[in-house]
């Protein structure tokens, strides 16, 4: 037990070391502003219902008035009930799944160390071949995808069902049960792949049969609300992948030689042609240590000295990894074909590249084999392939973008206002609805709003009718027609369409058909809230915006100017601007690289343009920041991040939205 200990211990430091730095920012990097906003609305979702609707988890808030929201995606609730704790914590939501995010890595390490032990009775086998199962090329592929980052369940499968098969009773059989429930839990693609592949693994090692079908049929039970409203969904909206969709995403043989803009060391060999979902190529360490297993195996060693024959795990790995090698290559075999054709549920999948993962443990099999038959001839080799796979492996460090971590005003008046369904606009337009996702876990009403692998008709419909030019009469008309109540404006993301937006607007409330309520303080323009139906208000600030003018901010914003995200920046003499103001004054402006590791001051400056156009911030004499540089400093990476810190006169920390750049 000790071991094990250690063992978990090592793999918790591991996930803070590969994935630096994410420790040092939890409240607010992620892979990308996109899918891992997705995943932390619905973790937050999951705990959200489990404690107010738990008989409707899947009637979820986004994209109103769809039923079985929460359907369109992973619903992830193996993760949320282990995230749990966490929120009861009173962790906030980014940070919640920043720290599953972490747990997951671990988790997959530990998994396959226990795979990896229990097959060799080795310790460093065991480590070995979690190093080299949680940090496949692959999961840094996956970054945005939490549920494929909690991918321990898949090892732990075997885990179980060896512990049963060497000696079966009812108890052992119930422990199988339950990684099975969990794996269903965590992913739906790990629950479909995954009972292939213990389906196969099965008549290999089992000899009694009674108390594992009888848990799995438990386990099936239990699962069983939790599928069912994807059959739902999919029966009401027509929500499957279609042939062209899913062959797309099969990967070639070749993909398998494919590593990856994550990993450090292959990164130049990468063909960038490729779809990011078909980088497979697990690493060279590990297909030289499958290679020496197979040379033991041939040589007549056994696989350890647990008392297993070495016959049945060679067997076990082989069957995994063949099994995950076929089903990565899709609609190009016969195989998936047939899955996709006729077996419920694989008609949802949109990546079979992504069986690779199977293959995977396989693979971990074989290098915990191989580790384990150097150990016994020299102990200081095998102690060196964790070393090696670490270094083979390694991401980090890994630029993480770094997100405003503070909740606009108006989702704060959203969660103390019960204001019906609501509407964000723009709709669909340059990512704005993740955004809408991640900062829905503040006040959990229904917006019509969201953003999925699949996307229900009504949200589709309205913003086709958004994007027209003029805006019609028919998006109020619709809004109305189910039952919206409450608009939400954000004027800063309107971009060219910002004319078209005002004028919609004033159109719509001189006809009284929208109502205006209230302005709220987010970066220049603001965030405007109106209702649907009614309502004659209209103060000067709202003419102001109508006109296309500046309105009073009462709390701290601020912009950078230059650069701009994703930018290049010269090698000699960047330079970084922008504007900051408060109500309260402003003390100074930082600048803060590489996820915060690196903080830099900027000079205050005066601009009486800037004072002209925003009268109201007396106590802001120089509102410009800038900071030039001759040339990168040494201590900041060459792809960095950006983001603002502004101190206001009260010492209160305000952080803009960041950006990736990259400065040689």
């Amino acid at each position: 037990m000790r071991k094990h200990l250690g063992a978990a211990a090592l793999f918790l430091l591991l996930a803070v070391a590969m994935t630096w730095p994410l420790a040092r920012c939890l409240d607010r990097c992620v892979a990308y502003p996109g899918d891992p906003y997705i995943n932390t609305w619905i973790l937050d979702w999951d705990w959200y219902a489990a404690f107010h609707q738990p008989l409707s988890l899947f009637q979820a808030n986004a994209f109103y008035p769809a039923r079985y929201s929460l359907a369109f995606s992973e619903n992830l609730f193996g993760i949320a009930l282990l995230a749990f704790p966490f929120r009861a914590a009173g962790f906030a939501p980014l940070t919640t799944y920043n720290l599953m995010m972490l747990a997951g890595f671990a988790f997959a390490g530990f998994a396959a160390y226990l795979l990896g032990w229990q097959v060799t009775r080795s310790w460093v086998a065991g480590v070995a071949a979690g190093i080299c199962y949680a940090y496949v090329p692959f999961r840094f592929t996956h970054l945005s995808h939490l549920q494929h980052i909690w991918s321990g369940w898949l090892p732990l499968l075997i885990v179980a069902l060896l512990h049963y098969a060497r000696r079966p009773s009812w108890p052992r059989a119930a422990l199988f049960g339950a990684v099975f429930l969990m794996n269903g839990l965590t992913n739906i693609h790990w629950l479909l792949f995954g009972s292939m592949a213990i389906a196969l693994t099965m008549p290999i090692v089992v000899r009694r049969w009674l108390p594992l079908l009888a848990s799995l049929l438990v386990a099936g039970a239990l699962l069983l609300p939790f599928l069912l409203p994807y059959w739902q969904m999919a029966r009401l909206y027509g929500a499957q992948r279609n042939w062209q969709e899913a062959k797309g995403w099969s990967a070639q043989p070749r993909d398998w030689l494919n590593p990856g803009v994550g990993n450090r060391l292959y990164r130049n060999r990468v063909d960038a042609k490729v779809d990011p979902e078909r980088w497979l190529f697990p690493g060279v360490l590990s297909l030289v240590l499958c290679a020496v297993a197979l040379l033991e195996r041939g040589a007549g060693s056994p696989a350890g000295p647990d008392r297993l024959r070495a016959g049945p795990t060679f067997t076990v790995a082989a069957v995994w990894i063949l099994l995950g090698f076929i089903g990565s290559l899709g609609l190009h075999t016969v195989f998936h074909r047939f899955l996709f054709t006729y077996v419920p549920g694989f008609r949802a999948i949109r990546v079979p590249a992504r069986w690779a993962a199977i293959a995977y443990v396989g693979i971990a099999i074989l290098v915990a084999v191989a580790v384990a038959a150097i150990a016994r001839r020299q102990r200081w080799v095998a102690a060196v392939v964790p070393l090696l796979f670490i270094l083979e492996l390694r991401a980090a460090p890994i630029r993480w973008y770094p997100a405003a971590p503070r909740d606009p005003q108006v989702y704060m008046y959203l969660r103390d206002h019960q204001t019906g369904p609501i509407a964000e606009v723009p709709i669909d337009e340059g990512g704005s609805d993740y955004g809408y996702l991640l900062r829905a876990t503040r006040h959990h009403q229904p917006i019509v709003n969201g953003v999925s692998g699949f996307v229900p008709p009504e949200l589709i419909k309205l913003s086709t009718m958004w994007s027209a030019s003029p805006i019609g009469d028919d998006f109020v008309d619709e809004l109305q027609r189910i039952g919206v109540r409450t608009l939400v404006v954000h004027a800063d993301l309107l971009g060219g369409r910002d004319k078209v937006v005002r004028d919609w607007l004033r159109r719509e409330l001189d006809r009284g058909r929208i109502g205006f309520v209230r302005r709220f303080t987010n970066g220049i323009q603001g965030d405007w809230l109106f209702t649907i139906g009614g309502g004659l208000v209209r103060p000067a600030e709202l003419e102001t915006f109508l006109s296309g003018g500046f309105t009073y901010s009462d709390a701290t914003f601020g912009v950078l100017d230059f650069p701009r995200a994703g930018e290049r920046l010269p090698r000699e003499g960047a330079q970084f601007s922008g504007w900051a103001l408060s109500p309260h004054g402003i003390r100074e402006v930082n600048l803060l690289f590489d996820n915060g590791g690196v903080r830099l001051p900027t000079r205050l400056i005066e601009d009486e343009g800037l004072k002209g156009g925003f009268p109201w911030y007396p106590n802001v004499p120089r509102p410009r920041f800038v900071a030039p540089f001759r040339h990168r400093p040494r201590n900041i990476r060459s792809e960095t991040d950006v983001q603002v810190e502004i101190v206001d006169g009260r010492g209160e920390r305000t952080l803009l939205e960041g950006s990736w750049i990259d400065w040689p």
